[in-house]
């Protein structure tokens, strides 16, 4: 069974290995030249974790560990108002963690199936018409080609959700926020911890990577969802958005790479409530979207395309049945943690000077151990594969 999966981020290179492992024949075509690079870095743990080390990946994501011992939030002047050591990460996952780049991982997992599955690059589809023995997808180029089965894993601005399932305003559920990212020299002499400087409706955030003398920042800001902004413009736009921040925020502006895009984009959930339609299946953001709030989307996204695969090979090829099955265990998880992540996001970025000093107050009494439960509970950090799975 020939299984053309759009989109090769983490899920989409994820379901590529396990299908593979289950003995289908899957096709993954990515629009980027070289898969995806860049992005920000992620706290990985529990279904990711789990299936990573399935995949026998931790070890080689050990080698990228981002160098941060605690999260550290600072006022103005740079002064400390509150610290969250590592060792609360732990406490609430009750398990293994590991802090690594966006990218560092994507790179782990196209090299799991580097000469086992066919990738196309700058590649995407246009049209997709279901027969009932086949999907036939007409990609960019023109050329036509039929599979058995098409699974979208293709993000939050999913092509393969659109063409099948209807406009991105239909399951599109904005919060309220937009973010922009981008590497810069670490000239700050900020050491291995993770920095927020928060104030009234905006937060920086800053960061080494796992590449010796680099390091992120990302930008939040409280901001209507009013589409796309142009590439040309992000970096204007940010600099308007965060004019007459404190701490190193202009210095942060001025040394934005003037040869790599910012990337921008709004935080938006996707929501709906069903995945799949006749041949064709989504994963991952596509379909279940939660934002980097729930700390909980990559590791989400690896055990929707873990669940799938396995649910096709145990059905034998049967993709209604196991699409069903799919979904039926997914998305009852996605719905509670994008729920999880709507609570936090409301009190992310306090719009005043009162509730920004709440938010320190409050960070410093989750640094307690007794608070582990209830982050555990907000988080959902568990992994949702049971103990004898295999």
């Amino acid at each position: 069974m020939r299984i053309l999966i759009s989109g090769g981020g983490v899920a989409g290179l994820t379901l590529a290995y396990w299908l593979h492992h289950h003995g289908f024949t899957p096709v993954v075509v990515e629009r980027s030249p070289q898969g995806r690079v860049g992005g920000y870095g992620i706290d990985f743990f529990g279904t990711g974790y789990d299936i990573a080390e399935r995949m026998g990946l931790v070890q080689r994501l050990e080698r990228g560990r981002i160098p941060a011992d605690s999260v550290t939030f600072v006022d103005a002047d740079g002064r400390v108002r509150a610290r969250l050591k590592r060792t609360l990460v732990e406490n609430v996952v009750r398990g293994p963690s590991l802090p690594v780049m966006h990218g560092t991982l994507e790179k782990a997992l196209a090299g799991t199936i580097s000469g086992l599955v066919e990738i196309r690059h700058e590649q995407t589809i246009t049209e997709v018409r279901q027969a009932g023995d086949g999907v036939a997808v007409t990609f960019a180029d023109g050329r036509e080609e039929g599979f058995d089965l098409l699974i979208g894993a293709d993000g939050v601005h999913s092509v393969t959700r659109r063409l099948v399932f209807g406009p991105e305003r239909d399951y599109a559920r904005h919060l309220g926020y937009h973010l922009a990212c981008y590497p810069l020299p670490d000239d700050h002499d900020l050491g291995p911890t993770r920095i927020h400087y928060t104030r009234r409706g905006r937060q920086v955030v800053v960061y080494r990577t796992d590449r010796p003398g680099e390091m992120i920042a990302l930008f939040l800001f409280k901001a209507q969802d009013e589409g796309g902004v142009p590439r040309a413009a992000r970096l204007a736009r940010l600099r308007d958005e965060f004019a007459g921040m404190g701490w190193i925020t202009q210095r942060l502006l001025d040394g934005a790479p003037a040869d790599e895009p910012v990337f921008m984009d709004t935080m938006t959930q996707i929501v709906m409530p069903g995945w799949h339609q006749g041949r064709v299946a989504l994963v991952g953001d596509a379909c279940g979207c939660m934002t980097l709030v729930s700390a909980q989307g990559v590791s989400m996204a690896m055990g929707g395309a873990f669940l799938l695969a396995e649910a096709l090979g145990r059905h034998r090829g049967d993709h209604r049945a196991a699409f069903a099955a799919y979904e039926r265990r997914m998305l009852p998880e996605v719905t509670r943690r994008q729920r999880n992540a709507r609570a936090v996001a409301r009190t992310l970025i306090p719009s005043t000077r009162l509730g920004t000093s709440a938010q320190h107050l409050v960070m410093r009494l989750l640094a307690r151990k007794a608070f582990a439960p209830v982050l555990r509970r907000r988080f959902g950090a568990g992994s949702i594969l049971s103990v004898g799975e295999a």
